[in-house]
């Protein structure tokens, strides 16, 4: 009995990954967004956006490197707080994705600050997590949007 337990210690030991790759996350992405917005009274409005991000900086030499995002999502906005989620969709040159969502928590004119995390991911990027912050700023006129980003990301070993 004593082998057999040793046996699957071992087993697990060996087939457990024993070293994640991490990333400090710290990137600017560009490109446009079309938003559509509904003020439904004063104290009440709602904003869906959709964006696509086709340059990013900051990624070079990463596992992220080349990623473009696209992004779409929803935020109502009551008595001047904000409640929004999204989700962006980062690929990579190779076609392999990242899922990211995305929360909003402080809202002004052209302006969003957040949270995002990682979901998963698809190709090399199977098992992506990671979580941090974003702040974008919007030219509400041309629909240019600059966003940026910082927090951490990790991969398992393969």
């Amino acid at each position: 009995m004593k082998k057999l337990l040793l046996s699957i210690a071992t087993l697990s030991a060996l087939s457990t990954p024993s070293h994640a790759q991490f990333l400090d996350v710290d990137f600017i992405a560009y490109g446009k967004t079309e938003q559509f917005f509904e003020a439904l009274s004063e104290k009440l409005m709602v904003v869906r956006s959709g964006s696509t991000m086709d340059r990013v900086e900051g990624l070079e030499g990463t596992l992220l490197e080349g990623m473009t995002m696209r992004c779409f999502g929803a935020t109502t906005i009551l008595m001047g707080q904000p409640n929004g989620t999204g989700n962006c969709v980062l690929t990579d040159p190779d076609g392999d994705q990242v899922l990211q969502a995305w929360t909003v928590d402080v809202i002004g004119s052209g302006t969003a600050f957040g949270t995002w995390y990682f979901i998963g991911g698809s190709g090399k990027h199977e098992g992506i997590s990671g979580r941090g912050h974003y702040s974008q700023i919007t030219e509400t006129i041309s629909g240019s949007r600059e966003l940026s980003v910082s927090g951490v990301a990790n991969w398992p070993e393969d």
